[in-house]
């Protein structure tokens, strides 16, 4: 059975540095749950005190309902994947899958039905007698994986475990983690700093910078309701461009971008109107070749990817923007090509001038 995780008000120091103040979060039981950041923002940090490998000292962290700061680690049944895999070189695949289950003085007929087991899921049955050296990475990843499932724990912990494969094996491995996390049902914390890899496997996704929860929400509304600026530039890519919002003459919220005016229908009522930062993915914007109504940019340089054309264009006032459109059948737009970029409007994101607050109505959602 699946169980629940509640960190409340956590704290952890080195020396004299405080390097998480305070946290919260909560996680559901069978969740596949990502601690996303740059590197030094506490993910890892928060990841060991969860485990047992670093102090607690301030707050609490509950497994199941029990509070857990001062069980042992060798007490509180969680599996870890190590980012180097830590698998031992002197032993078989299925040695290395049945050390936990010996060390925990299961029987020999149980160790080798639960290792069959696991060695099925996984998908090497067909190496379970095989050297550790002998295998590639993904398969040597496969191997960290069972060992650490295979205790059946109540929570498996991941430390960045895809970090050292190449781009192709990333791929396919954060999918079979996912499939397996799916199967087997655990309740998993997940830590990388890599995006895309977060946004492919997570159910949620907490975005931390300088020991901070930025926002906790599902990739799709990390990705196209961030919380400010630094989960917008974090997450993706991101123009941001300074605006100014006002009314219309309907009494209507707009935006207004140096002469390009548009109107917004989900700006929160109690935003005051001001300067703001509009933050603008690549492929929220709209190429105006027909009329001068946009944002008038110039053409830097263009490359064709197939599927999408890249456009790196500068404004007037000498910013860099890119802008990802649909390939279609016409030829690029020359360099030097002045155009106009109008925006989708319901997809954009408006902030305060700080880029602390978001100013986007989520229809309910925090």
């Amino acid at each position: 059975m699946s169980v629940a995780i509640n960190i409340e008000n956590v704290v952890k120091r080195f020396g004299k540095d405080t390097v998480i103040n305070g946290l919260s979060l909560d996680i559901k039981p069978g969740e596949f749950f990502t601690l996303l950041g740059p590197s030094g923002c506490g993910k890892t940090t928060l990841l060991r005190m969860i485990i047992g490998f670093n102090s607690i000292e301030g707050g609490q962290i509950k497994i199941d309902g029990k509070v857990i700061n001062d069980i042992p680690t060798n007490k509180r049944n969680m599996g870890m994947v190590f980012q180097n895999y830590a698998i031992f070189p002197h032993m078989s695949v299925k040695d290395n899958i049945a050390f936990g289950l010996k060390n925990r003085k299961v029987s020999k007929e149980e160790i080798n039905k639960k290792v069959d087991e696991i060695l099925k899921i996984v998908k090497i049955d067909h190496l379970k007698d095989r050297m550790p050296q002998k295998l590639s990475g993904g398969q040597q990843q496969r191997i960290a994986l069972a060992r650490a499932i295979v205790i059946h724990p109540e929570v498996l912990l991941m430390d960045e475990p895809l970090s050292n494969l190449d781009a192709k094996l990333r791929t396919e491995m954060r999918n079979a983690i996912k499939q397996i996390q799916q199967q087997v049902g655990i309740t998993t914390v997940y830590v990388t700093h890599d995006q895309e890899e977060a946004l492919a496997v997570s159910d949620r996704i907490a975005v931390m910078n300088g020991g901070v929860i930025q926002q906790i929400d599902t990739p799709k509304h990390i990705y196209q309701r961030p919380a400010n600026i630094f989960v917008s530039t974090f997450i993706g890519l991101s123009n941001v461009i300074n605006g100014v919002l006002e009314s219309n003459d309907n009494g209507k919220a707009q935006v207004r971008i140096g002469d390009y005016r548009f109107t917004m229908s989900n700006i929160k009522k109690e935003c005051t109107q001001g300067p703001v930062k509009v933050s603008i993915r690549p492929e929220e914007f709209i190429i105006n070749k027909e009329t001068k109504e946009g944002i008038p940019v110039v053409v830097k340089s263009s490359v064709f990817l197939g599927v999408a054309t890249h456009y790196f264009l500068e404004t007037k006032d000498g910013q860099d923007i890119e802008v990802i459109q649909d390939s279609d059948l016409e030829e690029l737009i020359p360099n030097g090509t002045l155009i106009h970029l109008k925006v989708q409007t319901q997809k954009i994101n408006v902030f305060s001038e700080d880029g602390s607050r978001s100013y986007i109505d989520r229809g309910g959602r925090a």
